[in-house]
C-alpha cells in the first residue's frame, strides 16, 4: 500500500512501514512507534533488535504502554508492561510543506528506574519552536541495567540494555525522522534527572559523539554512573532477591515481568543507600573505569547545561526512594568514600547544620559540582542556567524537576501543586522565556541574546525567575572552591 501523504500530512513513510498520526493543537502528532522489537521473550535480555516493520498503515494515534516499572502515578500515565521500545513524535502542523526542522530528542528522568516519555506533550514546543520533538522510553530498572553477564560471565545478557535502547531510538531518528519534516544533521538530544545522566552518556561514548549537533542537561552529569565491580554486586543482589542461581539461570527468561519490579522493591529496602538501577562502566557502551569516564572527551556540540537552585529539597522533606540520602551523617559517610578526612572535615564546615544547610549541602555535592566538572572538561560552546523560582509547597523553593512544568505543558493541568502561588502572570512570562531559549538554542545552537559564554574560568549563567538575569554565579564561589579537585560519585 502507498498512501498519498500530500493529501493527509497525518500519514508518513518510516523503514518499518507506513503510519498514521493525529492532530494535537497546531502540531501533528505519531504516538508509540515501535524503533526496535518488543524486548520480552527471548529477547528480554539482549540489545534493541530492529522492528521487523509491518503491512498497510499504522495507527499512530494514541500512546503506547510505559516500560516495566513500579506503580506511581507521579511518573506513569498508561499501563506498563515488558520491552515496548517506543517513541512518539511531534511535527508543527503543515510539516508537509516544510523541510529540515531541527529536532529536539527528549530522555526522560526518574533514577533509570521509572518515568515515560509520554509525560512529555511536544504539541507545544513543537508548534512554537518549529521544530520537531521526539520523547522516547527505554527499559529500566533490573531489565535495564542489571549486570546479568557480568555476575555469570553470560555472552546472552546485554550490557546497559537501557542505555543501548536510547541509541537505537536515537539511530532510529536519524534514518526516519527526515519524513516528518526534520533534519538528521541538526538533532539535539536533551533530558532531566537521569535522562541528563544519559545525555551526558551520549556525549561522551565513544560510539555516540557524533549523533547530535548539541545537547541539553538538566540536573545530572556524570556522577550517577557505576563501577563494573559495583553492577556485578548489584545484580547478584537482584539474582538473590528473584531466586536465581547458576543451576536455574534460564528461570530469567521465564519469570513474569512484575518478578522484577517486585525484586526492585526488594533492593530499594534491603540496598536503602544505594543505587539499585543504573548505567554502569562496560568497557563497550561507556568507558571502563571512573578515570577514563571522566577523562573521556565531550562531543565537540554546543551544550546548554543547569541545575534548580534547591535541587536536593524534595529528597530532604519529603519520602522518595530515588535518593534516600537525607541526613547530614549519611552525606558525610558518602563523602568518605572519595574524599580525604580532611577534605570531608572542610566541606561539612562549609554548610549549617539545618534543614537549609542540608539541602544546600546535597544540591552541591549531586548536581552542582558535577556539572562544574562537566564544564570545565568542554572546548565547545558551552552556557549554564540556573532555575531559582521556587514554590512555597512545604518550603521546597526551586526543586529537584521544578523547572519541567515551565517547559513543558504539565499532564496534572494548571492546578499542579507546584504552581501554587500568587503572580501567575510572572510565572507565564517566565515560562515563556525558558521556552523561547531553549528552542533558540535547538534551533541556532545559542540560547539567545544576554547569555555569556561558560568556561571552567568562567562561571557565567543565567538565572530562570519572575526577574531573569545574567550573573557570575558569586553566591557559589567560595563553595565551589571548597570543591576544586573533587568529583562526588554516587554510591
Amino acid at each position: 500500500m502507498t498512501p498519498d501523504a500530500l493529501s493527509d500530512p497525518r500519514l508518513r513513510e518510516t523503514a518499518s512501514g507506513w503510519v498514521r498520526g493525529r492532530t494535537m493543537g497546531a502540531s501533528t502528532a505519531w504516538l508509540g512507534l515501535p524503533y526496535a522489537q518488543t524486548a520480552a521473550g527471548p529477547l528480554r535480555f539482549r540489545g534493541p533488535q530492529p522492528h521487523p516493520g509491518w503491512t498497510g498503515v499504522r495507527d499512530a494515534t494514541r500512546f503506547g504502554p510505559d516500560m516495566l516499572q513500579p506503580l506511581d502515578p507521579s511518573v506513569t500515565l498508561t499501563p506498563s508492561v515488558e520491552g515496548s521500545l517506543l517513541l512518539n513524535i511531534w511535527a508543527p502542523s503543515g510539516v508537509s510543506d516544510l523541510r529540515g526542522l531541527p529536532v529536539l530528542f527528549w530522555l526522560h528522568g526518574g533514577a533509570f528506574r521509572a518515568g515515560s516519555g509520554q509525560l512529555y506533550d511536544g504539541s507545544q514546543l513543537a508548534a512554537n519552536g518549529q521544530m520537531i520533538v521526539v520523547t522516547v522510553n527505554s527499559r529500566l530498572g533490573p531489565l535495564g541495567y542489571a549486570n546479568f553477564g557480568g555476575l555469570y560471565s553470560d555472552d546472552r545478557f546485554a550490557h546497559n540494555a537501557g542505555f543501548q535502547d536510547q541509541v537505537a531510538a536515537l539511530r532510529w531518528v536519524h534514518a526516519n525522522i527526515a519524513s516528518f519534516g526534520g533534519d538528521p544533521q541538526r538533532i539535539t538530544i536533551a533530558g532531566q534527572s537521569a535522562g541528563s545522566v544519559a545525555v551526558a552518556l551520549l556525549l561522551t561514548g565513544e560510539r555516540t559523539r557524533h549523533l547530535m549537533s548539541g545537547a541539553i542537561m538538566q540536573s545530572g552529569a556524570l556522577n550517577q554512573v557505576g563501577t563494573w565491580e559495583n553492577s556485578v554486586e548489584t545484580a547478584h543482589a537482584y539474582a538473590n532477591a528473584l531466586g536465581i542461581r547458576r543451576e536455574n539461570l534460564n528461570s530469567l527468561w521465564t519469570l513474569p515481568p512484575q518478578a522484577f519490579v517486585a525484586a526492585l522493591h526488594t533492593l530499594e529496602r534491603v540496598r536503602a543507600r544505594r543505587f539499585n538501577s543504573r548505567p554502569y562502566l562496560d568497557g563497550e557502551w561507556l568507558p571502563g573505569t571512573i578515570e577514563e569516564l571522566l577523562s573521556a572527551p565531550s562531543a565537540d556540540v554546543p551544550l546548554l547545561i543547569g541545575a534548580n537552585r534547591e535541587e536536593y529539597s524534595i529528597f530532604v522533606r519529603l519520602p522518595d526512594r530515588i535518593f534516600p540520602r537525607t541526613d547530614r551523617t549519611l552525606l558525610a559517610n558518602l563523602l568518605e568514600q572519595w574524599a580525604t578526612p580532611e577534605d570531608v572535615l572542610r566541606l561539612l564546615s562549609a554548610y549549617p547544620d539545618t534543614p537549609a544547610g542540608l539541602t544546600q549541602f546535597g544540591t552541591d555535592l549531586f548536581f552542582h559540582v558535577p556539572n562544574d566538572h562537566f564544564v570545565s572538561r568542554r572546548s565547545a560552546p558551552t552556557w549554564r542556567y540556573r532555575f531559582d523560582w521556587g514554590t512555597r509547597l512545604f518550603g521546597l523553593g526551586a526543586a529537584h524537576g521544578a523547572e519541567l512544568l515551565f517547559l513543558w505543558p504539565s499532564p496534572m493541568g494548571s492546578a499542579s501543586a507546584t504552581f501554587r502561588g500568587g503572580n501567575a502572570a510572572g510565572r507565564a512570562a517566565l515560562a515563556t522565556r525558558m521556552q523561547r531559549a531553549w528552542t533558540t538554542f535547538v534551533q541556532s545552537g545559542h540560547p539567545g541574546a544576554g547569555w555569556e559564554l561558560a568556561t571552567a574560568a568562567n562561571p557565567a549563567l543565567m538565572i530562570f525567575d519572575l526577574e531573569s538575569r545574567a550573573t557570575n554565579d558569586e553566591t557559589r564561589a567560595t563553595r565551589r572552591t571548597l570543591w576544586k579537585g573533587l568529583h562526588p560519585l554516587m554510591p
